[in-house]
């Protein structure tokens, strides 16, 4: 026990030690005579320059001098405004040629041809009729053969395509 208590107090030590080290490097240093006479010039500038003293140090603004037009730039900036001046007032549209104007002749009337009169629609095989062997027994409730779509065979639209005979070719004489 003696010992353990004498390894806690070393540590201790050693804690406090470092602690003190710690605060000596933490200290701050001297300022060295180049950076106190910089500091006292700058706090000089800075404290001059909020009471207004920077506006005596500053250059005379430049007073608002123009040069006066030469008089070929005179002539034509008289000539451009009552160039705008006119077109502004709607002169723009005397000194334009007229639009082309564009004529388009009336369309001629189309011939219709008359639909065939068909007393059916006879679509052909469908996915609906192909459904029955395309789908596995399993997927028709277990029964083959038992989709109740598989009637669809015997309709007429299952006997093929609509076929338009092709008009017969013009003799040549």
């Amino acid at each position: 026990e003696d010992s353990l208590i004498q390894l806690i107090l070393c540590t201790m030590y050693k804690l406090v030690f470092a602690a003190l080290l710690a605060t000596a490097a933490a200290a701050p240093l001297e300022d060295t005579a180049e950076v106190a006479a910089a500091k006292a010039a700058f706090k000089a500038a800075f404290d001059d320059a909020t009471a207004g003293g920077l506006a005596a140090k500053q250059a005379a603004q430049i007073a608002d001098n123009y040069l006066a037009d030469a008089e070929d730039v005179a002539a034509a900036r008289a000539a451009f405004l009552a160039e705008y001046d006119s077109v502004a007032a709607g002169g723009l549209a005397a000194k334009q040629a007229p639009a082309p104007v564009h004529t388009v002749a009336a369309p001629a009337p189309l011939a219709v041809a008359a639909a065939p009169a068909v007393a059916a629609y006879p679509y052909g095989l469908t996915a609906l009729n192909a459904v029955n062997a395309a789908i596995p027994a399993v997927y028709n409730y277990g029964l083959a053969g038992a989709y109740p779509y598989a009637a669809y065979g015997a309709y007429p639209f299952a006997a093929g395509l609509p076929v338009v005979a092709a008009a017969p070719a013009a003799k040549a004489e």
